[in-house]
This record gives structure tokens, sequence and C-alpha cells, in this order.
């Protein structure tokens, strides 16, 4: 059965030294000489540093020691620094779930974060894919080892399992006119993938089969690697979970250096200089940066040297590294979002053209008001970018296969949440949490699931034996509805998304 020990102590992960202790060594050779362990039959490496990096400088890889030490690879790494932004997300669901929020284990962070965990098959009969995980979070908090991303059991399935940290935050994007460069965060992530591809081949990766894989904020930043030029044969296939608004434009340099100027101009006036900025201890930063920043998004800022074009005349002008991409988003992606004093007709006029407000109210009828705005923003948000993202893939020659994930756990808290944002990562990674409610259903998804993600990672293609067939993208909008039972259909917002004129 898919639910073991592993899913028990998902949260103990963290803890992994203890494990190790009991385990059998193995080194990993890089900039030192890094002991990890295997366990059940995978080799695992975590914490092992990738780059160095002083504030708001572009990462290096570590260079090599002429007289390599050996550094223990048995724990995690801390996380970047950050504000509580993800911890609360987390705690708040466990909460909704009806679970112990103090179960959660709240990450150590440093700014001195720049490091992966790897998790690769012992036995190996020839080179295997490697998938490359980018955590969400909204590019201001998350991690590498939270409870959903833990390789362990994708890693079972013969391929190589990498999770990264970037930095995050104003810490990760910061424009000032004494700064080059503001995409400190994407470049961190271009170095992960330069550091794969010099030592990952020593465990028997595949370099010419390396995923990028993000969920959220995650899957945004995978757009931009796809469009950055500084990734250009880092990687060679995509999958893309709940995300999509790469291509909406939501950040420019020239606001973003007024931020900067802002964030300099808070500091007492004897102070204003970029060094003094950088001195200031990190949580002091963090404070006097969250209100500067409070309604700025943080993502890569194009017009710059790692990112001149904006995602989407990139993507236009087809001046975007394609590749096969498996995509898709989850049926209620908003709902625990929908604030109280949200309306249909308020939001009907911020986000659909006049002309089709009787249309949408007429694809709505039949909803509560909450789940008609849960249904509208998630089209809008995730489902509508993502289907011109898989057109503009197959325009440059590449398959695109979409998914929508619907699947809603049993019992009452959990209808309330509905298929949420965030809710198909235990089923991909096989890590359902102890305070979500599991059952068999759940696991012959996950199983399911599990199988179309890692013939993907392995042949760009999730189909494969003893499983229903997957079509491909095509302009009927062809998605496989993943839940049990599976189906395939037309997505079930395709008309949504032409009356928002967003496809």
């Amino acid at each position: 059965m898919l639910r073991s020990s592993w899913r028990v102590t998902t949260r103990l992960f963290i803890l992994w030294g203890l494990v190790a202790n009991s385990a059998l060594a193995t080194t990993l050779t890089a900039d030192q000489n890094y002991l990890g362990f295997t366990q059940d039959g995978i080799r695992t490496f975590l914490g092992v540093p990738y780059a160095s990096a002083a504030r708001w400088e572009m990462p290096a890889l570590r260079p090599k020691l002429s007289h390599p030490q050996q550094q223990n690879a048995d724990t995690f790494g801390p996380a970047c620094a950050q504000t509580p932004h993800i911890v609360d997300w987390y705690v708040g669901v466990i909460k909704d779930f009806g679970g112990d929020p103090n179960t959660f284990p709240h990450p150590n962070t440093s700014e001195g974060c720049l490091n992966l965990n790897i998790w690769a098959p012992e036995q190996i009969d020839k080179p295997l894919p490697v998938l490359v995980y980018i955590h969400g979070g909204s590019n201001k908090g998350g991690w590498s080892y939270e409870p959903n991303y833990i390789g362990h059991n994708l890693a079972k399935q013969d391929i190589i399992v990498v999770t990264i940290n970037y930095r995050l935050g104003v810490l990760g994007f910061f424009a000032h006119p004494d700064i080059p460069d503001p995409n400190f965060a994407l470049m961190d992530q271009v170095t992960a993938l330069q550091w794969i591809h010099q030592y990952a081949g020593q465990l028997g990766a595949d370099l010419n089969n390396i995923t990028i894989m993000g969920e959220s904020a995650g899957a945004n930043n995978v757009d931009f690697l796809m469009v950055t030029p500084h990734a250009q044969g880092l990687f060679h296939k995509a999958i893309h979970q709940s995300a999509g608004w790469s291509i909406t434009g939501r950040v420019d340099l020239q606001s973003f250096t007024e931020l900067g100027i802002s964030l300099l101009s808070a500091l007492p006036e004897k102070s204003r200089t970029i060094n003094e900025l950088r001195r200031l201890p990190v949580q002091e930063l963090l404070n006097l940066s969250q209100p500067i920043y409070a309604n700025h998004f943080f993502d890569p800022v194009p017009g710059t040297p790692s990112l001149p074009t904006a995602a989407l005349a990139a993507f236009e002008s087809r001046q975007f590294h394609s590749a096969d991409l498996l995509i898709g988003s989850n049926a209620d992606e908003w709902l625990m979002y929908v604030s109280d004093d949200a309306t249909l007709d308020t939001t009907l006029h911020e986000l659909v053209p006049q002309k089709h407000h009787s249309a949408v109210r007429t694809l709505l009828s039949g909803l509560s008001e909450a789940e008609a705005l849960d249904t509208l923003i998630t089209a809008h948000n995730y489902v509508c970018p993502s289907f011109r993202l898989a057109a503009y893939n197959q325009t440059a020659g590449q398959r695109a296969w979409f998914y929508y994930f619907s699947r809603v756990r049993e019992g009452e808290l959990a209808q309330a949440m509905g298929a949420y944002h965030g809710a198909e990562l235990p089923y991909v990674f096989n890590t359902h949490d102890e305070w979500l409610p599991t059952n068999r259903t759940d696991e012959q998804l996950s199983e399911q699931i599990m199988s179309y993600w890692v013939n993907f990672i392995r042949a760009g293609n999730p189909n494969g034996a003893n499983l229903p067939a997957w079509p491909q993208f095509d302009d009927q909008y062809s998605t496989a509805i993943l839940d049990i039972p599976y189906r395939s259909a037309t997505h079930p917002s395709a008309k949504l998304c032409k009356l928002l004129e967003l496809q």
C-alpha cells in the first residue's frame, strides 16, 4: 500500500539525522565530500550547499576545494530568511482540517540558505531522469523540505528527485539604481540547475533528461526559467501546477526600483546607503520591508540582464526554451481565499468584459456566491493563463498535457475546503499529512497521479501501461480530470475562459 510509515512520520522528516544513524553511509563529491545515507534503497543527501552569495549579490557555484573535507549531509539545511507567510498558511489549513497546528515543524531560517536535497535510487541499470522541484510560497516564503516535498517515495519510482531553496522576498528580488540586476532568486534557481549538471552524474543522473517542476509561485518560476537565456540547455521538460500569472506583467523595473529607493529612505538619514542596508540584521530588514512591499508581487523583473524580455513577449515571439509541458490546476484554487465582503457583481466588473456579464452569470448559475467567485477567480488567475502557456508551447512544436485536479477528501471539513490550492501535492509526492483524512481512494489516486507524473518525467508523455488514456491538449481543451473515477473531457472552464477573453 502507498500509505506507510512514511506518511505517519511526514512531519518528522526534518529530523532525518535520527534515521540516518541506522542507515548506510554514502558519499557525494561536490565542492567537498558530502556524507549522506542510504535508507530503503534510496541514497539521500540533505542540505547540500550548491552556491554562495552575499546579500544582493549573484550566486556563484562553490569552488571545489583542493583538499576536500567531509561534511555530513544527513539533516536539512536552513530555509531562506522569510516572513511567516507560508508557515501561517500551513497553520491555517491544518486548523481548517481539524488538525493540531502545533504539529507543524517550523524551519530554521538563514540568509546562508542556498542548499538542496537529493533522493536517488541506489540500484540503477541505466542513467535516470531527474526531477528538480521548485517550491511555492509567493516567492516570499516556503522551503525545499516542506512536508509534502519529501522526495523519497517519488525516487522509488526510479527517478532522481532534487528539491531546492532559493532566496525570497526582498532578499531574492531587490531593485535599486546601484544594483545591476534585481533577480537574485531566479539566478539561484539557474545556479542550482548548473550544480546538478556538474555533480548529479555521479548519482546516475541522465543529464539530458531533466524536468523542472513547481507549484504556485514555483510554477511561475518555471515559466521564467523557460524565458531567461541563462537557463538554455539546463532542462528538457516542465511541470506547471497551479500558476500562470507570469504572463500578466505584474512587475516592472521602474516601480520596483522606486520601492527599493523607498526602503533605503526608511533608514536613518545618515545611514542611507546600499552598504548600510546590506549590513542591517536580516530580521530588521524584513520588518522594515514588509509595509513598503505589502502590495508588491515578488516576480522576476523584466528588462534586466537575467530577464531581458518580459515573459508574455517572449512566449508570444517564441523566444523561450520550449519543452514538453504538463500543466494544470485545481478545481477550487480560490475557495479558501474568498473574502466575506467579496461579491459576484464587483468581481464581474473587475474581471469580465461588460458584454459577457450575462453569459458568465449563466455559466455560474446554480452555484453559491462563494462557489461562483471561486470558479471565476480560479479561471482568471490559473486556468485561462495556463491554457495560453500550453498553446504557446504547442505552437513552438512541443506537446502539452493539461489536467484538472478535483479530488475532495472525505468529511465535512474537507468538503468546505474543496480541491484547494496545493491539494494535489500530497498525491504527487505520496506524502499525505497525518492531519489529512486519507482513505483507500486517496491512495489509489496518489498511485495513479504519481504514475502519470513519473511517465512524463521519463518520456514527456504521462500515458503508460495500465493507466486511463490522457489526451494531448488541443483546440478542444482536452483535459485529464484527476479524480476517482478518472475521465478525460473538455476542461470545465473552457467556455468561461473564452468569455473572459484570456485565451
